[in-house]
């Protein structure tokens, strides 16, 4: 059995529990769902850890209607692979047994050594099945405690931070506060709890195995075991005790050591000869590395046993000249493989949001779930050896409705993006951008520091959704105040101290991690009294630039509304998507910003961007 058939054996159980997982971490999304209330967070944790016993009730019904499953799968995996190693076998037997070479043996059906070896191989298959109910029980019961914690938690530390503040308003009030912070807590958990899942084994040196990958790799060992095992069985009916094991290149250091020798099932040592008369020394099979995962044919050994007849067969090696073709499709198949968990995690989350019935996430997650299969796609449409595997990416639960649904929030966020630029979404840097910026009117000397400090300020915040300052003294050239603030916020305490108690005209140089243009709050800085130069340097490359060198005196806001009211039916189409449900009211807000504050701007000085 090579390498790929080991795993495809082990897939129609790991697959069981790959549902388990999914309806498990569903039932724990159940109990979450109402945090969005509003509701004392104290009293929330109080009410959710009292139903722990519930919880854990209804999780012992999931596991009992999923074990049975499992168990069947597990079994039918056992029958199949003894099976098609007898079949393999006979044939060659009974050969040798008509040429005289072996004696007769007992039938399989009343072989004792067949039905003892299936009996230990099933109840090593059930070992691991029960192990993982239990461990996977226990650890449900401890993500479900853990999640309401870190979610009051996070609640509460996303309510005091000051950014969060800023972000929301000076205004708001403390529901809001309330009800933002614990969606944004809810969100948070639910991607962490989605990346670590329901662990079913922790081995000795603590690390967490997922369902599959402890299931998978229990179950094929097993598979191969059963195959080795069935052989040993029938060695032992025809009295059969010695066997040869292959070798190859590049193998394992226990298996490199035992590669290529005759060992004795009776665990005897001695000499024996083959046809040609020639000795060879032969040793017992309990001094070999069988047993261990990483000896002899253990987990993931590509080595096989054969019979070995003395005066009969002769000593050789028997490399497999499709080991390199067979090596390389499956290391395909566990990059398939590896895609396919990306999609069913992905998968996952859309369904944990869609349990808590946040529609926002639940779209975001379903973009991540599009781009997620388009790069599965992609992989296996390049290698003409694979095939989708459209079982290998289904989860529980996730129904035509839910697939539905993944698809009309693409679809909307393909008509947005077709619509406009603006996502609100931190971009990632592009990289090829020079930053390079010229300001008109202004000599090589300070467009040469603006645009270093264009380039610096975006690499200062990198992808992280968090604005830096850098403030250039326009008479010397240098910069005299730099500042990190926080997501979408900058030019805290500290700059307006430095504002206050320095003279000078500035240009007020910060990053717009998501490339959008110059804000409401940018207008009012650059109206300020000593600023002259405001820039927004975008991740994407785009630095938008707005000057006012002499100073007006005006109601921003009432002109801000004057100048929108004449800006706003320049966007019916945009408001249309607006009210058909495929863009955001805030994408469509600050698109109108966007062009309202060009305008204010070059009616009072110069606005203009510049792509790098």
């Amino acid at each position: 059995m090579n390498l790929l058939e080991n795993q495809q054996a082990a897939e129609k159980i790991d697959s069981t529990f790959i549902d388990l997982e999914v309806m498990l971490m569903q039932n724990i999304a159940k109990h979450l769902k109402d945090y969005g209330q509003a509701i004392d967070s104290d009293r929330w944790l109080t009410q959710k850890l009292a139903e722990v016993g519930k919880l854990n009730k209804e999780n012992v019904k999931i596991i009992s209607k999923m074990a049975g499953i499992s168990a069947n799968a597990a079994e039918r995996m056992l029958e199949e692979k003894a099976d098609e190693a007898l079949s393999a076998l006979e044939p060659g037997f009974a050969k040798a047994v008509k040429r005289g070479l072996l004696g007769e043996a007992v039938d399989i059906a009343r072989s004792k050594n067949v039905s003892q070896a299936m009996e230990m191989l099933h109840k090593q298959a059930k070992n691991t099945i029960n192990i993982c109910n239990t461990t996977m029980l226990y650890n449900a019961k401890e993500a479900y405690k853990g999640a309401v914690r870190s979610i009051v938690y996070e609640a509460k530390e996303i309510a005091d931070k000051q950014d969060f503040l800023d972000i929301l308003g000076k205004h708001a009030t403390a529901s809001i506060i309330g009800a933002e912070s614990r969606q944004q807590a809810l969100r948070k958990c639910i991607e962490a709890f989605n990346r670590r899942g329901i662990p079913a084994f922790v081995d000795k040196a603590g690390r967490e195995w997922t369902p599959e990958a402890y299931v998978n790799m229990a179950m094929r060992n097993t598979a191969r075991q059963t195959a080795e095992e069935m052989q040993t069985a029938r060695c032992k009916d025809f009295g059969i005790n010695l066997i040869s094991i292959d070798s190859h290149s590049g193998a394992r250091t226990k298996c490199a050591h035992d590669q290529g020798k005759i060992f004795d099932l009776n665990n005897s040592s001695g000499v024996t000869e083959d046809l040609n008369g020639r000795k060879i020394t032969y040793y017992p099979w309990k001094s070999s590395s069988y047993g261990e995962p990483d000896g002899i044919l253990g987990i993931n050994c590509r080595h096989h046993k054969h019979p070995f007849m003395p005066g009969v067969n002769i000593q050789r090696y028997f490399p497999t000249d499709d080991y390199d073709a067979n090596d390389k499709l499956y290391k395909q198949t566990q990059i398939q493989r590896a895609l396919e968990r990306d999609v069913r995690a992905q998968k996952r989350e859309c369904m944990l949001y869609k349990e808590l019935g946040d529609k926002e996430a639940f779209e975001k997650a379903s973009i991540k779930l599009k781009n997620k299969e388009a790069k599965l796609k992609n992989y296996v449409d390049g290698n003409q050896n694979l095939h989708r595997r459209r079982d290998r990416e289904q989860v529980v639960g996730f129904d035509k409705t839910a697939s539905v649904k993944v698809i009309s929030a693409n679809r909307k966020a393909k008509s947005a993006s077709a619509a406009h630029e603006i996502t609100g979404k931190v971009l990632p840097i592009r990289k090829e951008a020079t930053f390079k910026v010229k300001v008109p009117g202004y000599n090589k000397e300070i467009n040469d520091v603006i645009s270093d400090s264009c380039r610096k300020v975006v690499y200062g915040g990198g992808e992280t959704g968090k604005e830096v300052l850098h403030l250039i003294d326009l008479d010397s050239g240098k910069v005299v105040f730099k500042e990190d603030g926080g997501i979408g916020f900058v030019g805290g305490k500290n700059y307006r101290d430095f504002i206050k108690e320095n003279r000078g005209r500035y240009a007020f140089i910060h990053n717009h991690p998501d490339g959008d243009g110059l804000s409401k709050e940018n207008i009012a800085t650059l109206l300020s009294e000593k600023i002259e130069i405001m820039i927004g340097s975008g991740n994407n490359g785009k630095v938008y630039v707005g000057v006012i060198p002499k100073k007006v005196e005006l109601d921003l806001w009432k002109e801000y509304n004057d100048i929108e009211k004449i800006v706003k039916p320049n966007f019916k189409n945009e408001y249309a998507l607006v009210r058909e449900g495929e863009l955001p009211y805030f994408e469509y807000s600050r698109l109108i910003e966007n062009e309202v504050c060009s305008r204010l701007v070059k009616k009072y000085g110069q606005y203009y961007i510049q792509e790098i």
